[in-house]
C-alpha cells in the first residue's frame, strides 16, 4: 500500500515541481523576448521620428536603414517586387552593413506584406520593420536588423531547455526526498495505529474473557445462592470495574485533547495539591520501603483545572513508585521561576532504553508490558499527563539512564 502511495506521491511531486520550474523558465524566456521586442520597437520609433537627412552612418549606430517613397510610386511598384525596386526609394543608412542588393531584397519583402509592422527573414537574417504614411503623400519604412537578438533568444531557449532536462534529475531526487519525508510519518502513524488497536483489543479482551468465564461459572451453578458464589461475583465485578476504568480513562484523554474542561479553570494552590498527592501515596511508599526526598516551594499558584492538574501529579508520582524497586528512592521538586512552574519527579531503578524514550507517552505503550499489566497499569497514564501539559502550553520531557534512574520534567507557563 505504501509503495503505491510513494509512487503516486512522487509522480505528483515531480509533476508539480517540474511544472513550477518550467513555468519559471518560460517566464524568464518571455521576459527576455518581451524586452528584446520592446527595445527594437522603441529604436524603430525613435528613427521613424527623425528626418531622413539627419541620419548618418556610423559603426556605433544600430544595423538599421530608412527608406522613403511617394504613395503613387509605392502603388506602382506593387506588381514589380520581384525586380529591382531599390531605385524607386530614397534610402539612408544608419549602419554600413547593408548592400544595395540586400536592401532591395528586404524592401521587396516589406512591400509585399500588408502588415504595418512585422518581422521578416531575408537571406538568413531577421529584420523588424515598420511602415508609416507621412502627410498622406509619402511612405516611410524603417528596417532594423534583429538577427543578433534572435540568435540570443535561440541561445537562451536552448539553454533553458537544457536546464529543464538536466533539472529532471534534480527534480527526481528532490521528489524522492519529499516523498519519503511526507510518507514516512503516515507510515509510522499507521504502524502506531495498528499497535494501538492491537493493544486496546488486548486490554478489552482480557477483562471481558475473565468476566465471561466468571459469569459462566455462576450460570453453571444457578441453584447456588449469591452469597455462596460471592467469590465469582467479586471476580466479575473486578473485571467490569477494570473495563469501566479503561473506558473512562480513554474518554478523559479525548476530553483533555478537545478542551472540554476549559470552563472549569480556577486558581489552584499547586504546592498544596502536590503535598496532598504525596500524603495520599505515603502508605504505598512506606510499604515498598522507598526513600522519599521532597522539595516543594510554598505558595505556588497556577490557574487551571483541578482534576487535570491532580491527574498530572498523580500519574507522575504513581509511575515513579511503580517502577522503583524496593529500597530505592524517589525525589520530587516543585518550584516557580520567571512566570513558569517546574515540576520534576525522579526515581531510581532500571531506567528506560533509549529506543523506548520517544514512545513512553504513546497510548497503551509499555516499556515492559507484562510487568505493567501485573502492576495494574493500562498504558494511558503518561499519555494523559502529556495531554494535560500540552493543554496548558507546557512541555514534558523524560531522561533516563539505564540501570540508574528516570526523570520526568514538566514546565508549565503561568
Amino acid at each position: 500500500m505504501f509503495q503505491a502511495l510513494r509512487r503516486k506521491f512522487m509522480f505528483v511531486n515531480m509533476l508539480l515541481i517540474f511544472f513550477i520550474l518550467s513555468t519559471a523558465l518560460l517566464g524568464f524566456y518571455f521576459i527576455t523576448w518581451l524586452s528584446s521586442e520592446q527595445s527594437a520597437t522603441r529604436l524603430i520609433s525613435t528613427y521613424m521620428s527623425m528626418p531622413l537627412g539627419e541620419i548618418h552612418s556610423s559603426s556605433d549606430t544600430p544595423h538599421l536603414f530608412i527608406s522613403e517613397i511617394d504613395v503613387a510610386t509605392y502603388d506602382y511598384i506593387q506588381p514589380l517586387i520581384d525586380s529591382n525596386i531599390f531605385k524607386y526609394f530614397k534610402t539612408s543608412y544608419a549602419h554600413d552593413s547593408f548592400s544595395s542588393s540586400q536592401t532591395n531584397n528586404i524592401l521587396s519583402e516589406v512591400v509585399a506584406k500588408d502588415d504595418i509592422a512585422a518581422r521578416i527573414r531575408v537571406d538568413d537574417h531577421y529584420y523588424k520593420y515598420q511602415k508609416q504614411k507621412i502627410n498622406g503623400e509619402r511612405i516611410k519604412i524603417v528596417v532594423l536588423d534583429v538577427t543578433t537578438g534572435m540568435q540570443h533568444l535561440r541561445s537562451t531557449a536552448f539553454t533553458l531547455i537544457t536546464i529543464a532536462l538536466v533539472s529532471l534529475i534534480f527534480v527526481y531526487f528532490v521528489s524522492k526526498l519529499i516523498t519519503e519525508l511526507s510518507v514516512k510519518p503516515i507510515e509510522e502513524m499507521f504502524k502506531r495505529q495498528g499497535e494501538f488497536f492491537s493493544d486496546i483489543s488486548h486490554e478489552l479482551r482480557t477483562p471481558l474473557t475473565a468476566a465471561i468465564t466468571n459469569l459462566a461459572v455462576i450460570q453453571a451453578n444457578k441453584a447456588e445462592t449469591v452469597q455462596s458464589q460471592e467469590k465469582w461475583v467479586g471476580f466479575l465485578k473486578d473485571q467490569l470495574d477494570r473495563l469501566v476504568n479503561l473506558v473512562n480513562e480513554m474518554l478523559y484523554l479525548e476530553d483533555i485533547g478537545s478542551g472540554i474542561h476549559d470552563e472549569t479553570s480556577e486558581r489552584i494552590n499547586f504546592s498544596e495539591l502536590v503535598e496532598q498527592q504525596i500524603k495520599g501515596l505515603s502508605a504505598y511508599i512506606n510499604e515498598k520501603g522507598l526513600g522519599l526526598n521532597v522539595c516543594i516551594q510554598k505558595e505556588v499558584y497556577y490557574h487551571g483545572e483541578l482534576e487535570a492538574l491532580t491527574r498530572l501529579v498523580s500519574v507522575l508520582v504513581d509511575n515513579a513508585i511503580k517502577y522503583t524497586p524496593e529500597g530505592g528512592s524517589i525525589s520530587l521538586n516543585l518550584a516557580k521561576a520567571e512566570r513558569r512552574v517546574y515540576l520534576t519527579v525522579e526515581n531510581s531503578g532500571d531506567g528506560i532504553e533509549p529506543e523506548d524514550l520517544d514512545r513512553v507517552f504513546d497510548r497503551f505503550y509499555r516499556v515492559r508490558k507484562s510487568r505493567s499489566r501485573n502492576e495494574g497499569g493500562q498504558g494511558l497514564g503518561l499519555a494523559i499527563a502529556k495531554s494535560v501539559v500540552e493543554k496548558y502550553g507546557g512541555t514534558i520531557r523524560i531522561t533516563s539512564t539505564v540501570g540508574a534512574n528516570t526523570i520526568f520534567s514538566v514546565e508549565l507557563p503561568i
